[in-house]
């Protein structure tokens, strides 16, 4: 084609009507890509939740229970969420039918299930990562899906937070609990040291999983258990030490039958046991260890699947049956020790006087007292650090927010120029020949018809 030709095909579409057809179709199609923006794609948010504790991959919450992502629809969510919404008479169902929600399955974990299939393993894997959908219903009403997303999103952290994470009740002691005014002073210092070793071991299972953490004032777990620790091994041995040395109870008599009948209780028990681990020990020297070599026992392997061992007999359960009866009656036979000591010790005094009973009670009241206070202190420390352990539980990505996307905008005027440009094509090159094209198909039709006409009237005559 020549260069004028061309020249005169450019002329022939950029005449004024056409440049004019151009630029209302370039206005209109920008309106409409604002106005999809702001009552369509503005309305409708999106956000990510991504779970990455320990067993998130294998369906668990973190307390070990059946992880259910359909709880952040849940109503408890649902209208702790609305608490943020203009309109508080929004049904909690019809907010609930806007949420869809999707998973995603991460690259690396597709990987390893395809690697675990390949090689006959038994795996299972759920979803870590979702999207979060929400669509606004009324599209001319006030914009209110970012505001209510992210309510959503506060709402159910704190929903799974305050159900899934994990508690330190334990670590609480307040002295207004507990009745240590009707209990003698050695149960007293028994609850007590119960309470502050299981305080302990708490603490030290935290220390373990972070020993790195250090609290808003500077202060780690590491000191936390120094502090227990020192409570325990000084404040509370004095008291103990003060009463069993000086024999001083609040019931001499009382006390003496409590601890005869602690006595004959486990008694009974050691003799139960031991003798349940005598009974168990005959067996096994009667068993014959050539059955090893023949006898054949259903087991079961780690991929699930049933075989028959002739490796594993009956024979280790019972000498696990054994070892544990023997253990038991040891710690009993030493608990009855324990009993027949403070027995002797307590049988030495007739009567405690008054003053060593005020001092004792003394002693357990500023015992009391420090650990409510130790308590208050500690469990401020394990708070923050349980706080810094939920924070990595899950991460939500909120919705980026609304506004005017310029790209979407241009998308729209480069459709709405595109479609008006075949149309000025179409109008200048193509229009004239397709109705020529229809006139011609007319035309041949009305031939046929008037045809068909002619025949049916030379039939008739």
């Amino acid at each position: 084609m020549s260069l004028k030709k061309i020249k005169e095909l450019i002329l022939r579409v950029l005449k004024k009507k056409y440049i004019l057809l151009v630029a209302i179709f370039v206005l209109l199609s920008g309106i409409a890509g604002a106005a999809y923006n702001i009552f369509v794609l503005n309305r409708q948010q999106n956000m990510v939740i991504e779970f990455n504790y320990p067993g998130a991959e294998k369906g668990l919450n973190p307390d070990g229970s059946i992880f259910e992502i359909s709880e952040l629809k849940s109503p408890a969510v649902i209208e702790k969420a609305k608490e943020n919404l203009n309109d508080k008479s929004v049904d909690t169902e019809f907010l609930r039918s806007r949420i869809f929600i999707t998973s995603k399955v991460a690259d690396n974990s597709v990987d390893k299930i395809i690697a675990d299939v390949q090689e006959e393993k038994n795996t299972i894997y759920m979803p870590t990562t979702f999207h979060i959908y929400y669509s606004q219903k009324d599209k001319f009403s006030k914009n209110e899906s970012k505001l209510f997303m992210e309510s959503l999103a506060k709402a159910y952290s704190e929903y799974f937070t305050e159900k899934y994470s994990e508690k330190n009740d334990i670590l609480m002691f307040k002295a207004s609990d507990y009745d240590f005014e009707n209990t003698d002073f050695i149960e007293s210092h028994r609850i007590i040291k119960n309470l502050v070793d299981s305080m302990i071991d708490f603490v030290s299972a935290h220390q373990a999983e972070n020993r790195a953490f250090s609290s808003d004032e500077k202060e780690n777990l590491g000191m936390a258990l120094e502090k227990l620790e020192s409570f325990r091994d000084t404040s509370l041995e004095k008291f103990y030490a003060y009463v069993v040395q000086n024999g001083v109870s609040k019931n001499n008599a009382e006390f003496l039958k409590s601890l005869e009948y602690l006595i004959d209780d486990n008694d009974l028990y050691y003799k139960k046991k031991i003798e349940g681990s005598d009974i168990v020990k005959e067996a096994v020297d009667k068993y014959d260890p050539r059955i090893v070599a023949v006898a054949f026992v259903p087991s079961i392997d780690a991929k699930r699947n049933y075989y028959m061992s002739r490796t594993k007999t009956g024979i280790d359960d019972l000498t696990k049956m054994s070892y544990n009866d023997g253990m038991t009656a040891a710690k009993t036979l030493k608990d009855i020790e324990y009993y027949r000591s403070l027995v002797e010790k307590f049988s030495a005094v007739k009567s405690t006087s008054q003053d060593k009973k005020d001092t004792a009670e003394s002693m357990l009241i500023e015992l009391t007292t420090t650990l409510e206070a130790l308590s208050e202190e500690i469990l401020r420390i394990d708070d923050e650090y349980i706080t810094s352990k939920t924070m990595n539980y899950f991460i939500i990505r909120p919705p980026e927010g609304y506004g005017i996307s310029i790209t979407l905008i241009a998308k729209f005027v480069i459709l709405g120029g595109a479609v008006a440009l075949a149309l000025v094509i179409f109008n200048e090159f193509w229009k004239e020949r397709l109705f020529k094209r229809v006139k011609v198909i007319d035309e041949a039709f009305a031939a046929v018809d008037s045809a068909k006409q002619k025949l049916h009237r030379k039939r008739r005559k």
